[in-house]
């Protein structure tokens, strides 16, 4: 039976989950650390990790490089609270200059991983989430990125195949990760890295207008 798109997006929610709840483990960590947005069968430290959350969804290069993203933050919470990505409004709830510290003595053993309940941001709609043009949008307004700079490289990126975007995308999380600006909606980055190759067009656009959008919005609201 074909995988519908809601068990996919879940699957895409919880393959975020399990690989934070992974990276718990320094060792592992280190090993998803190792793709480097590399080809699947140039990764030999990461299938041990992650087949069996892979089984069944394909797309392989696009779960290992988003599990190498994941693996390049220290201070994702390892515990059974959703993700939360930064978002271009922020949840007044959360406070995002205070992300959660993990507390190593509450380190979860893999074994015990456990499928998440519920999606990272199960409020809201799957397309209102922030992509990757949202993220580097935010970037820019946030933490100080050149807008020029990091409009050429939207530009770029937006024009590359599979085998150059993912390991310019690991090139660019490093470089948004020295400010903190890193925080991406993994689930969402990695749903359109694994289309990437057969919507590449559409998925492109989307990217470049929701960059260009998300920056009117955030200049608007935070300058």
């Amino acid at each position: 039976m074909p995988v519908t798109t809601a068990q996919r997006r879940a699957h895409y929610d919880d393959f975020v989950h399990q690989v934070i709840t992974l990276c718990a483990v320094n060792s592992i960590r280190a090993d998803l650390a190792s793709s480097f947005g590399r080809p699947v069968a140039e990764c030999p430290r990461m299938p041990e990790h992650l087949t069996r959350h892979i089984a069944g969804f394909g797309a392989r290069r696009a779960h290992y490089t988003v599990a190498g993203l994941i693996a390049l933050h220290r201070d994702l919470p390892h515990e059974d609270d959703p993700y939360q990505p930064e978002l271009l409004i922020p949840d007044p709830g959360k406070n995002r200059d205070s992300p959660a510290v993990p507390d190593a003595t509450r380190a979860v053993s893999p074994q015990h991983v456990q499928p998440l309940a519920q999606p990272a941001t199960p409020a809201q709609p799957w397309r209102s989430r922030p992509d990757l043009g949202t993220h580097l949008a935010i970037a820019v307004a946030r933490y100080g990125f050149k807008e020029a700079s990091m409009t050429n490289r939207v530009k770029v990126l937006t024009g590359l195949d599979t085998s150059l975007l993912h390991p310019q995308l690991w090139a660019l999380a490093g470089h948004l990760h020295s400010r903190g600006a890193a925080r991406f909606d993994f689930a969402v980055l990695l749903e359109d890295l694994a289309w990437w190759d057969d919507d590449r067009m559409k998925i492109a656009a989307r990217w470049r207008e929701n960059y260009f959008l998300a920056l009117h919005t955030l200049n608007l609201t935070e300058h």
